[in-house]
C-alpha cells in the first residue's frame, strides 16, 4: 500500500489492523492503530481503475459508541474535528493519490445514510468481545466517579509526613465511619417505613435483605492523607422490586451525606436530627463520627466532587454535640443485676430429664463471662421452627453490664440479642425466631 507518487509520502503499513468492521466482498470499514491513536479506513467510492477511502482519527470511545448503536457513521464522520485524509488506491494495492480535507469539505455522495446505525453483534473471537465488555464496565466506573462524593483523613502531626498508621486507620477511623453509616440506614428504614409495615420481624428481615445494595461504591481512592471517593450505585439499586424502597435507597446515600458528614451541624441540620431519630439511634450514628472530628490528631474532610475543594467537617458549638447525644443518667438507686455464665458438669440417671440441677458435691463447675454453643437443626424444632436442612451456627453468649448478649451470624447478617433478665431461654427463643424470619423470607 505504498504510493509510487513522488510527492505522495503515505504508507498504509504503517498503521496496524484491528479488525474488518464492515465487511462486503472487500473491507467497508475497517479499525487501524498507529501510535496509540485509533483510525477508520472507510470506503466511499469504487472508479474504474481505484478505490478511494477516507482516513479520520478518533477516540477510542467514538468506536465503542458506534459499535453499540449509540451513535451513527454519518455523525462520526460529519462531526470529525481532525483532518481527514481522502486516500486513492488503485486494485493492486498501490496509492495513486492521497489528499487531506476535513468533513466540512466532504461530498454528500461521501456520507452514509442518517441512520447509518451499526447491527452487529461481536463472536466471542472477536477483539470487540472483550472490548465492549471493558468498556462498558469502565464508562460505569466513570459515571459513578463524576456523582462520588469525596472524604479525607489528614493527620494534623507532621511526624510522619502525611500519611496514616494502617491499623489506626482501619481499625479506628474508617470502622467509625462504617459503623456510623450502617446504624443509619437501619435507622432511617425503619423510620421510613414503620408505617407501612407495622410488624417488626418482617420490617427487619426486609432490611436484612436489602443490606448488600445500600452499600456505597468506592470508585477512587489516594494515600498519605486517605481520601475515598464514594458513590451511590443507582444502577444496580434497580433491580429492588417495591418502587418505594427503591427510592429510599437510592436518596438514603445522600441523605447520609448531607445529615452526617455534615461541615459544620447548623441549626436546622440538628433539628432534623432531634426531630426524626431517637436517642438511641442517635448514639449509634453519630457517636463514631464525633469520635473523629474531636480528635485533635486528624482533619475529618469533605468535598461534594473530584474537583471541588475539601471543607472540614468540625462542630465549633459543642453544645450541639451534647444535644445530639444526650448523657443517659442511670438513677443512683438503680443497681443492675450482674451475670455470669455456669458451665456445669454432672452426672444423672440415663434417659431421665431433669429440669433443675442441685449444686451439691457431686457438680463441677466454672464460671465466665463468655461461652459458644452451636446451633443446630433440634434447637429450631425445639421451639416449633422446622428446617428441612441442617445447620450448625454458632452463638457466642457473654455477660456485661448487667445485660446478657446473644450474637450470632447467618448467611453473612449478623443476629443479636440482648436480655436484662436470666431468662436464658427466652433469648435463644427469639434469635432463632430471627434467624427461621430470615431463612423464610429469603425462600420466598
Amino acid at each position: 500500500m505504498n504510493s509510487q507518487n513522488k510527492n505522495i509520502n503515505f504508507d498504509l503499513n504503517q498503521f496496524q489492523k484491528i479488525e474488518d468492521i464492515i465487511y462486503l466482498d472487500e473491507p467497508i470499514l475497517s479499525h487501524l492503530i498507529k501510535n496509540n491513536k485509533h483510525y477508520l479506513l472507510y470506503l466511499v467510492d469504487t472508479l474504474e481503475n481505484k478505490d478511494v477511502y477516507l482516513l479520520l482519527e478518533l477516540q477510542e470511545k467514538t468506536i465503542f459508541d458506534y459499535l453499540t448503536k449509540l451513535i451513527t457513521l454519518r455523525e462520526i464522520i460529519s462531526t470529525n474535528q481532525n483532518f481527514i485524509y481522502k486516500i486513492e488506491q488503485d486494485f493492486k494495492g498501490i496509492i495513486v493519490n492521497a489528499d487531506i480535507t476535513q468533513s466540512s469539505a466532504l461530498p454528500e455522495n461521501y456520507l452514509p445514510t442518517e441512520d447509518s446505525y451499526l447491527n452487529y453483534e461481536p463472536s466471542s473471537q472477536s477483539y470487540y468481545y472483550n472490548f465492549i465488555k471493558q468498556f462498558k464496565s469502565q464508562s460505569y466506573l466513570h459515571s459513578l466517579r463524576e456523582q462520588a462524593f469525596y472524604i479525607k483523613l489528614a493527620p494534623t502531626n507532621s511526624k510522619y509526613s502525611d500519611t496514616i498508621g494502617f491499623n489506626e486507620l482501619v481499625s479506628e477511623l474508617l470502622k467509625n465511619i462504617s459503623s456510623s453509616f450502617k446504624s443509619f440506614l437501619k435507622a432511617d428504614f425503619f423510620e421510613s417505613f414503620k408505617a407501612k409495615q407495622t410488624d417488626e420481624k418482617k420490617l427487619i428481615a426486609s432490611f436484612n435483605r436489602l443490606s448488600d445494595d445500600l452499600d456505597y461504591r468506592m470508585v477512587d481512592l489516594d494515600f498519605g492523607s486517605f481520601e475515598i471517593g464514594l458513590a451511590v450505585d443507582k444502577v444496580m439499586k434497580q433491580s429492588i422490586e417495591d418502587k418505594a424502597i427503591r427510592e429510599w435507597a437510592i436518596d438514603v446515600g445522600y441523605k447520609y451525606k448531607k445529615i452526617v458528614l455534615d461541615e459544620d451541624y447548623d441549626e436546622e441540620t440538628v433539628s432534623t436530627i432531634i426531630s426524626n431519630y431517637s436517642p438511641e439511634d442517635r448514639k449509634k450514628i453519630f457517636e463514631p463520627i464525633f469520635k473523629i472530628t474531636e480528635n485533635t490528631n486528624f482533619d475529618f474532610k469533605i468535598k461534594n466532587s473530584k474537583n471541588k475543594e475539601y471543607s472540614k467537617i468540625s462542630i465549633k458549638d459543642k453544645s450541639k454535640i451534647e444535644r445530639i447525644i444526650p448523657k443517659i443518667v442511670i438513677p443512683k438507686e438503680e443497681k443492675s443485676k450482674e451475670y455470669e455464665i455456669i458451665q456445669i458438669t454432672t452426672i444423672k440417671e440415663k434417659d431421665k430429664v431433669r429440669k433443675s440441677i442441685k449444686l451439691d458435691e457431686n457438680t463441677l463447675f466454672e464460671s465466665s463471662s463468655t461461652k459458644q454453643v452451636v446451633l443446630k437443626k433440634k434447637d429450631f424444632a425445639k421451639f416449633d421452627f422446622i428446617l428441612d436442612f441442617d445447620v450448625e451456627i454458632p452463638l457466642d453468649i457473654s455477660t456485661k453490664n448487667g445485660q446478657i448478649v446473644l450474637q450470632t451470624e447467618f448467611d453473612g447478617i449478623e443476629f443479636k440479642k440482648t436480655l436484662d433478665s436470666g431468662k436464658f431461654d427466652d433469648g435463644i427463643k427469639q434469635i432463632i425466631s430471627s434467624i427461621y424470619e430470615y431463612i423464610l423470607n429469603k425462600s420466598e
